[in-house]
Protein backbone atom coordinates (compact mmCIF):
# COMPACT_ATOMS: atom_id res chain seq x y z
CA UNK A 1 0.00 0.00 0.00
CA UNK A 2 1.53 3.38 -0.57
CA UNK A 3 2.33 5.97 1.81
CA UNK A 4 1.34 9.34 1.19
CA UNK A 5 4.20 12.06 0.92
CA UNK A 6 5.65 12.80 4.01
CA UNK A 7 4.21 10.50 6.18
CA UNK A 8 6.13 8.20 8.53
CA UNK A 9 4.38 5.12 9.57
CA UNK A 10 5.48 5.02 13.19
CA UNK A 11 4.18 8.87 13.51
CA UNK A 12 7.06 11.03 15.51
CA UNK A 13 8.18 10.35 18.60
CA UNK A 14 8.40 13.54 21.06
CA UNK A 15 10.12 12.84 25.25
CA UNK A 16 7.85 14.59 27.88
CA UNK A 17 10.51 16.72 29.51
CA UNK A 18 7.63 16.65 33.02
CA UNK A 19 6.83 12.69 33.33
CA UNK A 20 9.42 11.35 31.28
CA UNK A 21 7.49 9.57 29.15
CA UNK A 22 7.95 9.22 24.74
CA UNK A 23 4.21 10.05 23.50
CA UNK A 24 3.93 9.30 19.68
CA UNK A 25 2.12 11.66 17.27
CA UNK A 26 0.83 11.84 14.26
CA UNK A 27 1.96 15.06 12.61
CA UNK A 28 5.25 17.78 13.40
CA UNK A 29 2.29 20.53 14.39
CA UNK A 30 1.55 18.17 17.15
CA UNK A 31 5.01 17.70 18.36
CA UNK A 32 5.41 21.76 18.37
CA UNK A 33 1.90 22.22 20.47
CA UNK A 34 2.82 19.60 22.71
CA UNK A 35 6.72 20.97 23.22
CA UNK A 36 5.38 24.74 23.55
CA UNK A 37 2.52 23.38 26.36
CA UNK A 38 5.78 22.43 28.07
CA UNK A 39 4.55 18.55 28.85
CA UNK A 40 2.14 15.98 27.68
CA UNK A 41 -2.00 15.78 27.67
CA UNK A 42 -1.30 13.94 30.84
CA UNK A 43 0.77 16.10 32.77
CA UNK A 44 -1.19 19.42 31.88
CA UNK A 45 -4.03 17.71 32.98
CA UNK A 46 -2.59 16.84 36.40
CA UNK A 47 -1.77 20.21 36.81
CA UNK A 48 -5.44 21.54 36.53
CA UNK A 49 -6.83 18.43 38.24
CA UNK A 50 -4.44 19.18 41.45
CA UNK A 51 -5.36 22.96 41.55
CA UNK A 52 -9.23 21.95 41.02
CA UNK A 53 -9.76 18.44 42.59
CA UNK A 54 -13.55 19.37 41.55
CA UNK A 55 -12.80 18.37 38.21
CA UNK A 56 -11.96 15.08 38.77
CA UNK A 57 -15.36 13.55 38.13
CA UNK A 58 -16.21 15.30 35.07
CA UNK A 59 -13.47 14.72 33.64
CA UNK A 60 -13.03 10.67 34.02
CA UNK A 61 -17.03 10.83 33.07
CA UNK A 62 -16.10 12.73 29.62
CA UNK A 63 -13.30 10.47 28.87
CA UNK A 64 -15.10 6.82 29.22
CA UNK A 65 -17.84 8.61 27.43
CA UNK A 66 -15.70 9.80 24.28
CA UNK A 67 -12.82 7.17 24.70
CA UNK A 68 -10.49 9.89 24.29
CA UNK A 69 -8.02 9.70 27.70
CA UNK A 70 -4.55 11.52 27.59
CA UNK A 71 -1.61 10.41 26.06
CA UNK A 72 0.57 9.51 29.28
CA UNK A 73 -1.02 7.90 32.97
CA UNK A 74 0.83 10.87 34.58
CA UNK A 75 -2.86 12.66 35.21
CA UNK A 76 -3.78 9.80 37.78
CA UNK A 77 -1.34 11.22 39.97
CA UNK A 78 -3.75 14.15 40.85
CA UNK A 79 -6.25 11.52 42.15
CA UNK A 80 -6.34 11.75 45.97
CA UNK A 81 -5.65 7.94 47.62
CA UNK A 82 -8.20 7.49 50.28
CA UNK A 83 -8.12 4.14 52.78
Amino acid sequence: MPRSKGSRPDGYWWHCPQCGMFIRFCSLLAVQLAAQAGGCQGCRVRAILKGNPALIAACLDFWAETDAWPQSPSWMEAIPITA
